[in-house]
């Protein structure tokens, strides 16, 4: 029985999680006015439009934030977070729900920023004049976050540390922001 309880576990968080991320890199690509003429653009687009579209006619836009877009990834994390409780077995308070739902999207976001931060870092190393759309959304991702690091630490004999200062924000931001409110069942 527990293994089919694992399995069951590992195909809800890789789904829901790939949903989580597909939803948050659409926000994040809106949020760094990231262009969407290119095929991860493209991608995200097609995958989301048939929810946020309908979505904003209820959540209009709140000024720069996509109140839809923000609210269906969060949704995502809430049912995710629900999905796992269920399947374990377990019956907390429905507002913990939410609660959790939050701390995975928070956990998602600096996820996904440090995986922007990575791909930018291979990709600097071994093609760094590369033109490719992926890499164009990657590093229009990771450089909002790298440009203030970037002021605090400049390159020292051609060699930018500015990624490493921001990597370990993002870890201190998982074990401050995240860890208290996100069990580890997660």
């Amino acid at each position: 029985m527990p293994y089919l309880q694992n399995a069951s576990i590992f195909l809800i968080s890789a789904l829901l999680g790939l949903v989580i991320y597909v939803v948050l890199l659409r926000f994040w690509m809106q949020w760094f006015r990231v262009s969407f003429r290119n095929e991860l653009g493209q991608f995200v687009i097609t995958l989301t439009n048939p929810i946020v579209v309908p979505l904003r006619r209820i959540l209009p836009p709140l000024g720069t934030v996509d109140t839809a877009t923000l609210a269906l990834a969060y949704l995502a994390a809430a049912i995710k977070v629900a999905a796992i409780v269920q399947i374990i077995g377990q019956t907390p308070n429905v507002a913990l729900y939410f609660v959790w739902g939050l701390g995975m999207l928070i956990r998602s976001t600096i996820y996904l920023f440090l995986a922007a931060i990575f791909i930018s870092i291979i990709a600097s190393w071994m093609s760094p004049h590369t033109a490719h759309p992926v890499l164009g959304v990657v590093r229009a991702i990771s450089e909002p976050l790298l440009r203030p690091a970037r002021r605090l630490i400049p390159p020292i004999a051609g060699l930018d540390l500015s990624p490493i200062v921001v990597i370990l924000g993002l870890q201190v931001a998982l074990i401050v922001l995240v860890a208290p409110i996100l069990p580890s069942i997660f």
